[in-house]
């Protein structure tokens, strides 16, 4: 199911056979269409106004008859989902989840956008550089330059002549024979500033445009020539034709009918298409210089050759990469790919949930903290040599997202890799970190949902309920169940905490791959819902865990701690391992520990779950306090008193552990008890001291 069928499904199953109309508003092309509808109803064609994109994401308008959901995105783009019941209405969470819905489809078809832009652009560059004939090119940089901005009508170029220091015409598309007279200085007019300052600029009004000529000075023959060389101007965009700081002339395109506004996207596209042109048009000149000096043109001509097989092998990588992503074929497949396209074996270490993907059967030559600690220190790739039987060099590409790690390419190369086979790998890079991201950003929404699920599971009382819903997400009523919640409890970046997440759950995956019936990470938590038919399966599950978390540390991960659950049978009893998992790990916390326990383990502590920190520390302090001086004979006494009730009052293991006399011991209990107004042979004096102690051993991070 793609991702438009998303969006249709979750309206067609909440409006339960209400009407609907969807649509869309292309922002860019200013223009509305009937993306989606049910029922008999006429296209309502909804009204979308711009200017409120800037100040909200949704809003509800309602009307005699229907309700009228406006989405807004960042792009500009809007969606408006037309309910024709006027007593329907969207809560907040199906808000939030049919923009995102939405999302997903209009980011797609962005895509699609992007990639056909994209094509006609590599086509147009193709086009251009196809041929070293000047004046050949000249005339294709213009026509292309028209594919590459689909609302252009006309357009020319003028390049510079050191000569007469005038910008001349060239290859004029649209235009009369008057064009090859409208010769600017430099400065003069439009094109001689953008020629002069190489800023390119937009004009989307024709007294905008005409305004600016008579600002930059355009002479009146110049004027003359230029108004009447076609029809009159609507819109014009004007940008330089530069090598490297050179700028050699300007290419102008302009409209005579109003298709769209020009945009800076527009003009970006341009000046990319312009910098394209102004490399075909150094390549012509190169040719005709050549046809004087056969030497330089041989090698000339060889280096255009490679440019162009360069190019071209660059295209094919990124259709054939994006074609994949596309396709939604996964990383395999996109690693598959790469060893058609790479001559030495490429294999891919992923950094999210650490997997190795390769064709071959051979081991990763690095692990994952080893990938960390390299590229802790550097961005770039490079060459290593490993010895293992022999020596063998691998060429390390690694892949960034911001400054999160991602993975790394590896290859194993006889020297150093390849010009071509570098070029390969920098290309289908970011489409595989594109893939990386869209599998965490899919993951994610898998996350939130099974959150969803497990949290309404909880809140049913009745019994059947809760069957068919236990059965709806994959669980069994008569098992077995046990419980266990992690939390990483100290992290300073959003987007590593992700990550660590999720390479958390891949290893609870991997160290329980039978048990584990349920799993989702929720902000910095893992719930792991764990079951089996038999109870006694279950109690090898804590030692399982307590190795995994070894593993993790040894990787240099932040640490978390977790709370384990009573193994109890019956699908009412859920709620009760949910709810000694979450005991438990506020146990942790509260003291500040860092480990894995289970519920039964917190013992006589279960007491004092609800007892807030600060009451608990007020209760030792009233205690022990009467014992607290700056004296190191008080500190003799506290430290008597904790041993003889750890040693079961037996005065005898105490006065050993203290190495002092016997009767020195019971001086300093006498002391004690005249201290504290206490006497310890009293059962309600030894109670309060004996909890008063245990306390203080548990919570001892809190005590004075």
């Amino acid at each position: 199911m793609n991702e438009v069928d998303y969006y249709q499904l979750f309206l067609k199953r909440k409006l339960k056979g209400i009407p609907f109309q969807v649509w869309g508003y292309d922002h860019y092309h200013k223009e509305k269409s009937l993306l989606y509808r049910t029922g008999n109803k006429e296209p309502f064609s909804p009204k979308f106004d711009d200017s409120e994109k800037e100040t909200k994401s949704f809003q509800v308008k309602k009307q005699s008859d229907l309700n009228l959901n406006y989405f807004y995105y960042p792009d500009g783009n809007q969606v408006c989902v037309c309910i024709f019941s006027p007593i329907t209405v969207l809560t907040d969470e199906e808000v939030e989840y049919l923009y995102h819905f939405i999302s997903l489809s209009l980011s797609k078809e962005i895509i699609q956008a992007k990639n056909t832009e994209l094509h006609n652009v590599v086509d147009s560059i193709l086009s251009i550089t196809s041929s070293l004939d000047l004046e050949d090119v000249l005339e294709k940089i213009i026509s292309n330059a028209l594919k590459v901005i689909p609302a252009s009508d006309a357009g020319y170029l003028l390049l510079y002549d050191p000569s007469t220091q005038l910008l001349i015409p060239k290859a004029p598309v649209g235009f009369n024979e008057n064009i090859f007279h409208f010769k600017v200085k430099v400065g003069e007019s439009i094109t001689g500033k953008v020629f002069e300052d190489g800023e390119g600029r937009i004009f989307n009004s024709k007294e905008g445009l005409y305004n600016e000529m008579y600002r930059n000075n355009i002479s009146k023959e110049n004027y003359y020539y230029i108004t009447s060389a076609a029809r009159p101007t609507e819109a014009a965009m004007c940008v330089p034709i530069s090598i490297d700081d050179k700028r050699i002339g300007v290419m102008t395109i302009l409209q005579w009918n109003k298709k769209k506004e020009l945009v800076e996207h527009d003009l970006k596209l341009l000046q990319g298409f312009a910098a394209q042109a102004a490399i075909a048009i150094q390549n012509a000149q190169f040719y005709s210089q050549a046809n004087r000096r056969l030497k330089e043109i041989t090698e000339l001509n060889n280096q255009l050759k490679g440019k162009n097989i360069q190019l071209q092998k660059r295209y094919e990588v990124h259709a054939a990469l994006t074609n994949i992503s596309l396709q939604n074929k996964g990383i395999e497949t996109i690693v598959y790919e790469f060893n058609h396209m790479v001559d030495p074996t490429v294999s891919f270490l992923n950094a999210l949930d650490n997997n190795y993907y390769s064709n071959t059967t051979v081991l990763a030559p690095l692990s994952i903290y080893e990938m960390k600690e390299i590229f802790s220190r550097r961005r770039q790739p490079l060459h290593i040599k490993i010895i293992e039987k022999s020596i063998k060099t691998y060429y390390l590409y690694p892949i960034y997202n911001g400054h999160l790690f991602l993975g790394c390419l590896i290859t194993n190369v006889r020297k150093s890799i390849s010009k071509t086979d570098q070029m390969t790998l920098e290309q289908g890079s970011s489409i595989l970190a594109l893939e990386l991201l869209k599998k965490q950003t899919v993951t994610e929404i898998y996350y939130k949902k099974t959150h969803e699920q497990f949290e309404g599971l909880l809140k049913y009382q009745d019994t059947e309920q809760m069957q068919k819903r236990a059965k709806d997400i994959g669980l069994n009523p008569s098992s077995y169940w046990l419980i266990t919640i992690f939390e990483i409890p100290h992290y300073s970046d959003i987007q590593l905490l992700e990550i660590e997440v999720h390479q958390l759950i891949s290893k609870v995956k991997n160290a329980l791959p039978t048990s584990v019936r349920l799993i989702y990470g929720f902000h910095n938590k893992i719930v792991v819902l764990i079951s089996d038919l038999t109870r006694n399966n279950l109690y090898p599950i804590p030692p399982k865990i307590q190795q995994l978390k070894v593993d993790w540390l040894n990787n240099d991960n932040h640490p978390f701690r977790g709370g384990i659950s009573t193994v109890y049978s019956g699908l009412e009893n859920i709620k009760k391992c949910y709810e000694e998992a979450n005991k438990t790990l506020s146990y942790l916390a509260n003291r500040n520990k860092n480990d894995i326990i289970r519920y039964e383990d917190i013992g006589l502590n279960k007491l004092f779950l609800n007892q807030s920190t600060n009451e608990i520390e007020q209760f030792i302090n009233e205690v022990f306090s009467p014992l607290w001086s700056n004296t190191d004979r008080s500190k003799d006494l506290e430290k008597t008193l904790l041993i003889y009730i750890k040693s079961n009052r037996s005065a005898t293991k105490t006065a050993e552990q203290l190495h002092i006399h016997i009767n020195t011991l019971y001086q300093r209990l006498k002391k004690i008890e005249d201290l504290l107004e206490i006497e310890l042979n009293k059962n309600e004096d030894t109670l309060k001291i004996q909890l008063a102690c245990h306390l203080r051993e548990t919570y001892q991070h809190s005590i004075m």
